[in-house]
């Protein structure tokens, strides 16, 4: 085997790697976010609520089931990406909670940077990690999100019903949308690799396929 058809092989053992473990990250995101986006738009129509707190409270819950799947995940590819992406939403949790050093940055503004900026990767993430599963709603998510959030950071449409909450809980529920189409696509055959690396449907070790014992 050649120098470069080595890297290749390299390549393509990573990208797998990525696959798999993608299946196991988005296995808990799809009741997590469906559930906080279904609050996030319902709750406020029906009682009164404090928006920083209640948009704090959603990115914090959001941030520590990404956590708790970031460790799960272990340093395989893409670690990184997501590392970034779940400080990020501490980050802005922090910002909608705290209020750090009295800057009283506008919710719209912190909600509609927080979903371009994840929007983004779940773009990448489709690219990279989905593209030969020819699930395209994955891009689409990551697409539909950086809209959501230019809407909200711009103020268009100005409307009462257009807030923040209503936006990000749009967002978390094409998220879980999202990872349940993915749960229900089967895993393709040459996705299996090795003794640590074979996965059934549900992120669990699964058997050896015949032959790639």
């Amino acid at each position: 085997m050649s120098t470069e058809e080595q890297k290749l092989s390299e390549e393509e053992l990573r990208r797998k790697n990525a696959i798999i473990s993608s299946r196991v990250f988005l296995l808990m995101q799809w009741p997590a976010y469906t559930v906080l986006g279904l609050m996030g738009i319902v709750l406020p129509l029906i009682t009164p609520v404090d928006q920083a707190a209640f948009l704090g409270s959603m990115l914090l819950i959001t941030a520590l089931v990404q956590s708790m799947i970031l460790v799960r995940y272990g340093i395989n590819p893409g670690f990184a990406w997501r590392a970034v992406v779940t400080a990020i939403t501490f980050l802005a949790s922090y910002i909608t909670l705290m209020n750090p050093f009295d800057l009283n940055i506008p919710l719209t503004m912190t909600i509609g940077v927080y979903m371009m900026a994840t929007g983004f990767y779940v773009v990448i993430e489709g690219r990279y990690s989905f593209s030969s599963r020819h699930i395209e709603s994955v891009v689409y998510c990551g697409y539909f999100g950086m809209a959501l959030g230019l809407s909200i950071f711009s103020g268009f449409p100005d409307t009462v019903y257009w807030t923040p909450a209503t936006a990000l809980g749009l967002y978390l529920i094409a998220l879980g949308f999202t990872a349940r189409r993915f749960l229900l696509k089967k895993l393709p055959e040459d996705a299996y690799i090795g003794p640590e690396d074979i996965y059934d449907n549900w992120g669990n070790h699964a058997p050896h396929p015949p032959g790639q014992e």
